[in-house]
């Protein structure tokens, strides 16, 4: 037996025998003990010496009789705590069974019953204590035990008291209380002023590592709550997100919000939508669409169809590629009444020489958003322009670079901004000039160029006529497909920014944008003519 297991036997003697330690946490470690007086096995958990010295004892254990008062089948019961020979301990009952932790280390993934009716149990679990005006703070797969197939929340109150004994001297010594990983971002900063949301982004952590097999391992940006899609999701994890039937990921995104005020306000809703969302058809916001459509308009560009119209084998690598089916994207298209038309084929070299882009949205954007949108496309194109003459309340707004393709980029775009009639129609237009022509065209020449050479070399020595032409047509060739794959790439980015920049001014229109970040913009002001 350990010294420790002997302090301890010492410090409880007459009330609980320490047996065998069961395990070590961050801030407890926790012993399989005998309660001598009613003759059961009991789980007696002491705060590791450092701690406890950081933090008031009385007001520790004061506080943590608030968690003894909780009464819920679905919360591990406090049955006593004390502070014996600098011994700060609490005993709770001893649950037979596994934890979350074991079930995800032995086979991981989960299923998605088994997720949702675990997340189900412990949103209720949650809940309640927060009507009691309790946080439990300290959500992770260890502490939530599995009991006869049901699962119980052990610990509530626990980082609570620790949090509120300690302190300044408790956040002067760094120690973290909860856990990273699955501490909202506000937690990890610091904050103890933490409310019912801060749970709600821990479970909403728990319930991914479930499905998808391991911890999230990263924040939600403000794309993802666009798309209500992890973008930034590992190749592994994104194989298991895009496995999730309906909604779900978009659930679990909303749930981890950066921001408390758009998490949902309860475990139990948090816990409600994951139930919806994973047993009816997925509903798409103008985001999810936006995302789709980008992803439509860059396969459109790569397998171009006559006529310009999506293909029934590209609407199954689009479901593919974003976890859809091909109905649920004609769906999504068809809820936003959105019109995107592609490049057609055509131009240099197969690649079209002008992107058209249109969208129709049902709200009418007011004149005074204008500046808002000027200020999107700015950003987006990093370009000065010029405003057009327009009829009633119109935008039109034209790129100044062409003015001078040599110096400039050579493109020519025209945004057209038109509301009317409760809908505003939005259309994106680009002419790429010559300078990408040339480049093309550089390259080609550079490839007859070899040619003319090498067949000048070839004549000086022996080489049968019948290899001198597979030989040229080979280098002609690569030249040829080398050049277009190079202008290929160049509209394909040039269909993502103007994409996205569509998508930007569909949000201001629907009231849903956030600032634009003008990181391209050009010094100088637009101009009118």
């Amino acid at each position: 037996m350990t010294d420790q297991m002997e302090s301890l036997r010492d410090a409880l003697q007459g009330r609980y025998d320490p047996v065998r330690e069961l395990g070590r946490g961050g801030m407890a470690t926790v012993y399989l003990a005998q309660d001598v007086r009613h003759n059961r096995h009991v789980a007696v958990k002491v705060l590791r010496p450092e701690l406890a010295a950081s933090i008031a004892v009385n007001r520790f254990l004061k506080e943590i009789q608030i968690a003894a008062q909780l009464n819920h089948p679905h919360i591990v019961p406090l049955l006593d705590s004390g502070d014996v020979n600098g011994v700060l301990h609490f005993v709770m009952p001893f649950v037979e069974g596994n934890s979350v932790r074991d079930l995800i280390d032995g086979d991981r993934p989960l299923s998605l019953a088994t997720a949702l009716e675990i997340t189900t149990e412990v949103a209720d679990a949650l809940s309640y204590a927060h009507r009691k005006g309790l946080v439990h703070r300290d959500i992770k797969p260890e502490n939530i035990l599995l009991s006869e197939g049901h699962a119980v929340v052990a610990d509530f109150g626990i980082a609570k008291a620790i949090s509120t004994a300690g302190g300044d001297k408790l956040t002067r010594t760094g120690f973290p209380i909860g856990t990273l990983g699955y501490m909202s971002p506000e937690q990890a900063a610091g904050r103890t002023d933490l409310d019912e949301t801060t749970d709600v982004y821990s479970l909403a952590s728990v319930f991914y590592e479930m499905t998808v097999g391991e911890a999230p391992g990263m924040w939600v940006t403000d794309e993802a709550m666009r798309y209500g899609r992890f973008v930034d999701a590992l190749p592994a994890h994104r194989e298991k997100l895009d496995q999730l039937p309906g909604a779900v990921e978009a659930v679990i995104v909303h749930a981890m919000s950066m921001r408390p005020e758009e998490r949902y306000g309860t475990p139990n809703a948090f816990a409600a939508a994951l139930q919806q969302a994973a047993h009816q058809k997925a509903k798409f916001d103008e985001h999810q669409v936006g995302e789709i459509i980008r992803y439509a308009s860059e396969q459109q560009l790569a397998h171009p169809t006559e006529d310009g119209a999506l293909s029934a084998g590209t609407l199954e690598r689009i479901g593919a590629e974003v976890g859809l089916s091909p109905d649920r994207v004609r769906d999504a298209v068809h809820a936003v009444s959105t019109r995107t038309t592609p490049p057609r084929q055509g131009g240099v070299l197969g690649a079209p020489l002008k992107i058209e882009l249109e969208r129709t949205i049902d709200a009418e954007v007011p004149a005074q958003e204008f500046e808002s949108l000027l200020e999107e496309v700015r950003a987006a194109t990093g370009e000065v322009g010029r405003i057009n003459e327009t009829l009633g309340k119109s935008l039109s707004w034209n790129s100044l670079s062409f003015q001078n393709t040599f110096e400039g980029t050579g493109r020519l775009i025209h945004v057209m901004i038109k509301p009317k009639d409760g809908t505003t129609r939005i259309r994106i237009t680009e002419s790429s000039g010559i300078h990408p022509a040339l480049t093309v065209i550089g390259t080609l020449a550079g490839g007859v160029a070899v040619v003319l050479v090498l067949e000048g070399l070839l004549s000086t020595v022996s080489v049968p006529s019948l290899l001198k032409v597979p030989l040229l047509g080979v280098i002609f060739g690569t030249s040829f497909f080398a050049a277009r794959t190079v202008f290929g790439s160049f509209m394909k980015r040039r269909v993502r920014i103007l994409t996205g920049l569509l998508d930007r001014l569909s949000r201001h229109v629907t009231g849903t944008a956030t600032p634009a970040l003008p990181t391209g913009t050009r010094p100088g002001e637009d101009t009118a003519p």
